[in-house]
């Protein structure tokens, strides 16, 4: 009995000593998992991806053929994570590609077989990715990721949520400046002829909005705004010292028993986005309607009529055959360029 504890007494100080000797091996970048390059072998075994996406390299040891297969994804979406290659022979490298996640709640995840020529030995490579989080100017309103503030000049949003930024005719990428006069966009709504014709969903190619975003569609901003007065689903707000507003406008995306405790700085947080009073740029560079918030949108109704949400507590025209000309230049509020999983 004594001998059992003199042996596991020594072997626990050479254990010790072995640490000592090398107390950073974990760390050290010369240490890999497979010492022996001539064996069939891949590295890293696994790889946590940011929820924005992006690129890394898995390497292959050993001389023998191999294949890949994406197998056990968790994902509905459709080729999420790719690879450059699905085989190849010996040692090498394979790229990873991973788009941008699509869930708030749920890491994507998948793995990667490798398996050799003879189908003897299979190694995998989890891959799995970071969950969306909202950044400091986004909301989600009914599956989709809404700017709280419009659109400035082209490529750029508003420095504040209440500002009405740039105007735009429908399908144009020129800005012109939010005023009672403009007199540089006469000309330019002289000589505007739209080129869509007829009722097109999606019909917005020069997008002003900044990368990644993009103009949001007749339906889905009556999905936040309401297509009558009677089935108005924003809330009307009044600029007031209270709630810290510069302009009246409408809330969207909160409940109407709650809009009475939005202010400008919580509005974010309770879940919703303001829309300011605005009006449109017309004939002779005059802005006019200032009274209604007007909302370009990107569909088109036909030759010359469509892409504009305008209203207020008494009137509505929710997809702009009454007022909607092309020609006019309304202020923007863009939509992320992605779908939500869940």
């Amino acid at each position: 009995m004594r001998t059992i504890k003199y042996f596991l007494t020594a072997l626990a100080l050479l254990t010790i000593a072995s640490c000592e000797e090398y107390p950073n091996y974990i760390e050290d970048s010369d240490f890999i998992i497979e010492q022996n390059s001539s064996l069939f072998a891949v590295y890293p075994i696994a790889q946590a991806v940011p929820a924005d996406g992006g690129s890394y390299k898995i390497k292959v040891n050993g001389g023998e053929s191999w294949t890949i297969s994406l197998t056990e994804s968790n994902s509905s979406a459709k080729d999420w994570c790719t690879v450059d290659k699905t085989s190849g022979s010996g040692a090498g490298e394979v790229t990873v590609t991973v788009t941008q996640s699509t869930s708030f709640v749920k890491n994507r995840s998948l793995i990667l077989e490798f398996t050799n020529a003879d189908k003897t030995k299979t190694m995998k490579h989890k891959v799995v990715q970071a969950t969306l989080s909202l950044g400091e100017d986004e909301v989600m309103i009914n599956g989709l990721i809404w700017s709280t503030k419009n659109v400035a000049a082209p490529g750029t949003f508003t420095n504040d949520i209440d500002e009405v930024g740039y105007c735009y005719q429908f399908n144009r990428k020129q800005g012109f400046p939010f005023a009672n006069s403009v007199p540089e966009f006469a000309p330019v709504y002289s000589s505007y002829t739209p080129s869509e014709s007829g009722w097109i969903d999606n019909a917005w190619t020069n997008d002003p909005c900044p990368e990644g975003w993009r103009v949001p569609t007749g339906a889905e901003v009556n999905g936040i705004m309401g297509e009558s007065v009677a089935g108005l689903k924003a809330s009307w707000v009044s600029k007031s010292e209270k709630n810290g507003f510069a302009r009246n406008g409408f809330v969207a995306g909160i409940d109407k028993a709650a809009v009475s405790s939005v202010t400008k700085g919580n509005i974010k947080s309770m879940g919703g986005i303001f829309l300011p009073q605005s009006g449109w740029l017309t004939e002779g560079g005059v802005l006019d309607r200032a009274w209604l918030v007007t909302l370009r949108t990107a569909t088109s109704l036909n030759d010359n009529m469509g892409g504009m949400w305008l209203g207020n507590t008494g009137y509505v025209d929710c997809w702009g055959w009454g007022d909607g000309q092309k020609k006019r230049a309304a202020m923007v509020r863009c939509v992320k360029k992605i779908t939500i999983e869940d």
